[in-house]
């Protein structure tokens, strides 16, 4: 079931109560002037699809408007959640479609998706539990065909800073990685309102999953800074419940640096007491059950890792130990302990 929410008598939150993986991000209808824009679209695959057509179609039709009166489709990243519907939905609608330049080639090309969501890197460590063909699964169960396939589609890259005036809301693609490479935010300045995708952390919802090629814990954390210091009052996330007041947007982004934080703790804390593989490190980010539903939940981890690495935290033995550089581990655990302001 979808359930609408609208955050303003222009702009309406279509949220569906399913959990788990696969499931569809929020959908945003915006309403401008006698048409109407949807941000991010949810899953290609029915009943999602199915479902969100008949649910938007009664939010236009209280706007004196129906589907054919949507013209753009814009997306704050191509992960199939937030994407897969939207090759239906333009056909459907006849909108075109508005996408971050950087993610053509991960909604196009299926090793790709592959190499982006699973690194090589880490299926090394953990090939037994990631026997998945992630392309297979997307393709059967999220986004049924590929952009490149669909060239009856009206598709617009979109850039850092390009713009998309949506009736009131002057809406500016603010690229964020970390989450994903291509991730952007669409922001009104003015209004201090943003889509902001799968950069925070949502009540009632996990820490987003962030991979180390989508620009790592470093990049995701510089994204987190950069979001912060909008001073935003509203912000439309892709998951659960839209954040009102500038008091419980910043409280947001506090909290998912601190999740992010934490976890970069947790592990300097068991490499100080000793050497570890990367399957125990793994288990102290996410439990068996985690990994069983989403089988890519292990590229947070060697993100984290990667990140340690960089910084000077911990370094790789050759016979594949974790250890913990104690004078740089000690130092990084000490800063994590100041308050985030």
């Amino acid at each position: 079931m979808i359930h609408v929410a609208f955050v303003d008598t222009d702009l309406a939150q279509l949220r569906t109560d399913r959990r788990g993986w696969p499931s569809s991000c929020n959908v945003y209808l915006v309403r401008d002037g006698a048409r109407s824009v949807i941000v991010d679209t949810g899953l290609g695959v029915e009943p999602d699809l199915g479902e969100l057509v008949g649910t938007a179609a009664g939010v236009l039709a209280s706007w004196g408007q129906t589907v054919a009166d949507v013209h753009a489709i814009l997306l704050t990243h191509t992960h199939t959640d937030h994407a897969g519907g939207a090759v239906p939905l333009a056909r459907i609608t006849g909108a075109t479609v508005h996408l971050p330049a950087r993610g053509w080639a991960q909604a196009a090309d299926p090793w790709w998706q592959v190499h982006h969501i699973l690194p090589l890197e880490v299926r090394r460590e953990v090939a037994d539990e990631h026997a998945i063909d992630v392309a297979a699964h997307f393709r059967a169960e999220t986004m049924p065909e590929l952009f490149v396939e669909a060239g009856d589609v009206d598709w617009r890259l979109v850039e850092d800073g390009d713009v998309f005036q949506a009736g009131r809301y002057r809406l500016e693609a603010m690229h964020l990685p970390g989450h994903d490479v291509a991730h952007i935010a669409w922001v009104d300045r003015d209004v201090r309102l943003a889509f902001t995708g799968d950069m925070l952390v949502a009540r009632g919802t996990a820490l987003p999953w962030y991979p180390p090629n989508a620009g790592g814990v470093h990049g995701y954390l510089d994204s987190l800074d950069r979001l912060g210091a909008l001073e935003l009052r509203t912000v439309c996330p892709g998951h659960h419940a839209v954040g009102q007041g500038a008091i419980t947007v910043a409280g947001l982004v506090r909290a998912t640096t601190q999740a992010i934080l934490d976890r970069d703790a947790t592990l300097i804390t068991a490499l100080l007491s000793a050497p570890a593989t990367f399957a125990a490190l793994d288990d102290l980010v996410y439990n068996a059950d985690v990994r069983d539903a989403i089988p890519w939940a292990s590229s947070v981890t060697m993100a984290h890792l990667r990140h340690l690495e960089e910084t000077g935290v911990l370094s790789r033995r050759p016979d594949g130990l974790y250890v913990a550089e104690r004078g740089g581990a000690s130092r990084y655990l000490r800063n994590l302990a100041m308050p985030l302001v």
